[in-house]
């Protein structure tokens, strides 16, 4: 990598063209590799011999989308009980070692070749980020793309698939000099990237961040970094949990294939009706594979995991997530930065206290200079000492001026604490009635949030449909004259695991187990509230509000269980009513610091209005209360020895 001490901010015009990019799939059956619409936006120096490296945003919500198309799922029934299964783990994972082959495509002829593609300055895509001009007066070209499917593009829009990954790679490609481009889809004048350097990073949010993931995945050349903003880079455990059928908050009902149709905008086109038939048929497998039915991890999800492929990334990744982001929660990029520092690829992890929302302009965090530093490190070889900064920077909760540093997540220091829970006698039994309707949830008026107060603060304990235990930290315990921590703030940063013993009366049951903050506080907020007295950047600048009234608590994690997968994620077992069997789960990973005077809630009950599906079913779980155990992740050290 050629080293230079610094870079200089450009100002200038930016030329505007719209390619069609060659993929190597042909996943309309025509007989001839998609083409898929690329807009670029480069400095008018490329246009005079200048080379300039590539910002490019894959991005399906590009061109418009079928909002009329997206019909949720009636998520208001039971789970579906099945036998035991004997499904090996060999019959569920996906080959990446095989590319799809297309013997019936008949390669395209060029005919000609072109310098240049212009393209109208009024068809530039709507609402990109205002980010990317920043880029380009920065010196790099900017680049979009919908993908296949999308309008204007050729092909079938399969979210997630290996042929939607190739497909965007294929940009990439493009980039480097390795396939083809042309400047419409029917003459076949070719058009080559010779402005380009061949060094390209991804950046985007959510949907858009996970195919950066998804590339990176393939070990493409000339990809040199990924900048995911809410990322998925599993699939799987977005709309599923632990055998489940799961969504984030809002989302409730929306399946996979649910979020292809909606980006179908290919639909919007004149040549629709002749992939219609097609597509329907396409749509139909999809359902069929997603398997809303059992909610088995399945050779469907595993194609669509791209945490198999890492030891395939070359790309660095900035990895950037809300902490109380519940659309995509934090278990997508904290997996992926786990995964990459297991595999030594440069890496970087910055967790916020918002959710599903861009930071670039977070007050206190100067995300758009960090981001300014590592492309122009990874992508201009500038030599601004970007990769030996601390790996890790985590949002304080109490403070957001404050950003807790590390080199790894969680922190080297931390440690598993026990919640402590006493049984009242040796053979104590904890019920749980999961009935819903004994709460106060009405399914008409889905009052999900009357439900989660009522939850948690019902000071009812022989309330049935969960059971609750409390931990105070600096409150000596009766046994004890030391309390368990002696600091202002307690700060719980890892992933909280859940196990306990349980008899249940019926075949199946969703369990659930909560990590709640309780206490009286003005609590930030993931409102951004705009910053009028400091001078306005990219998209201006601001904080996350805080509320005006004290708040009684906030969730801090939360974990979900299909019984029935209670040691596989891919296989039944059957449950014998009235057996006690033993269930242990994961809960979303968290950085949340517990202020002194707070305590902590554990609580554990069936149903999670805003997660799970809803049954009418009335399941009777007994737990021996001495069984449970949750391991909570700490970063204070104990007084006393634990």
């Amino acid at each position: 990598m050629m080293t230079v001490t610094q870079t200089n901010t450009i100002n200038e015009e930016v030329f505007f063209e719209r390619v069609y990019v060659e993929t190597p799939v042909d996943t309309d059956k025509d007989g001839k590799y998609d083409l898929i619409a690329v807009y670029i936006k480069r400095p008018v120096s490329t246009l005079y011999g200048e080379k300039v490296p590539v910002v490019y945003e894959a991005d399906p919500y590009l061109l418009d989308c079928n909002k009329d198309w997206y019909v949720p799922y009636p998520v208001n029934q039971d789970v579906r009980v099945y036998p035991t299964q004997n499904i090996s783990e060999e019959e569920i994972r996906f080959d990446f070692s095989k590319e799809p082959v297309y013997s019936a495509v008949q390669p395209r002829k060029t005919c000609g070749f072109a310098q240049t593609s212009p393209c109208d300055p009024q068809e530039e895509p709507e609402d990109l980020n205002r980010i990317y001009n920043h880029f380009n007066q920065r010196g790099y070209a900017t680049i979009f793309c919908g993908g296949l499917g999308t309008k204007g593009s050729e092909g079938l829009l399969l979210t997630g698939s290996r042929e939607e990954i190739l497909a965007f790679r294929a940009v990439i490609d493009w980039l480097c000099g390795r396939c083809r481009a042309f400047t419409n889809r029917t003459d076949n004048i070719e058009i080559k990237a010779d402005w380009c350097t061949g060094k390209i990073a991804m950046i985007a949010k959510s949907y858009l961040g996970t195919m950066a993931i998804g590339v990176a995945a393939t070990g493409v050349e000339g990809l040199e970094t990924i900048i995911p903003e809410a990322g998925i880079c599993n699939w799987y455990n977005y709309y599923r949990t632990n055998g489940l059928v799961t969504c984030g908050i809002g989302c409730q009902g929306e399946d996979i294939d649910s979020l292809a149709k909606f980006c179908f905008s290919r639909a919007k086109d004149s040549d629709y009706e002749q992939v219609k038939d097609l597509y329907a048929a396409e749509m139909e497998h999809m359902v069929e594979c997603e398997d809303r039915n059992s909610g088995n991890y399945n050779l469907f999800w595993d194609e669509r995991n791209y945490l198999n492929q890492i030891s395939s990334f070359k790309a660095s990744a900035f990895i950037i997530h809300g902490i109380n982001d519940w659309n995509v929660k934090t278990d997508q990029c904290v997996q992926l930065f786990q995964a990459l520092e297991r595999n030594g690829i440069e890496r970087k992890l910055l967790l916020h206290q918002g959710e599903h929302s861009h930071v670039y302009a977070l007050k206190d965090a100067d995300v758009t200079p960090m981001l300014d530093r590592w492309l122009d490190h990874y992508l201009k070889g500038v030599d601004n000492g970007v990769e030996k900064e601390p790996k890790v920077l985590v949002e304080s909760n109490t403070d957001q001026s404050f950003w807790f540093t590390s080199d790894t997540w969680p922190p080297a220091s931390w440690s598993y604490q026990d919640f402590p829970i006493k049984a009242a006698a040796p053979q104590d039994i904890t019920v749980i009635i999961d009935d819903l309707s004994a709460t106060v949830y009405d399914k008409e008026a889905n009052n999900q949030k009357e439900w989660l107060d009522h939850l948690i603060l019902d000071e009812d304990e022989k309330a049935a449909y969960r059971c609750r235990f409390f931990w105070n930290p600096w409150k000596a315990d009766a046994s004890s004259e030391v309390a368990d921590f002696d600091a202002p703030e307690l700060r719980i940063s890892g992933t909280v695991k859940v196990s306990f013993d349980a008899a249940i009366d019926q075949k199946t049951a969703i369990l659930s187990a909560m990590l709640v903050d309780i206490g009286q506080d003005c609590r930030f907020t993931t409102e951004q509230i705009p910053v009028s007295e400091i001078p306005v950047k990219e998209n201006g600048c601001f904080v996350f509000g805080r509320e005006s009234d004290p708040s009684a608590y906030k969730v801090i994690s939360r974990g979900f269980l299909n019984a029935q997968n209670r040691t596989c994620l891919y296989s039944k077992e059957e449950i014998i009513p009235g057996q006690t069997m033993h269930y242990s789960f994961d809960m979303i990973p968290t950085d949340h610091s517990l202020k002194k005077g707070h305590q902590l809630a554990l609580i554990l009950y069936g149903i999670d209005t805003q997660h799970t599906q809803r049954p009418d079913t009335v399941t009777r779980i007994e737990i021996p209360t001495n069984s449970i155990r949750a391991q909570i992740p700490l970063l204070s050290f104990p007084n006393s020895a634990n």
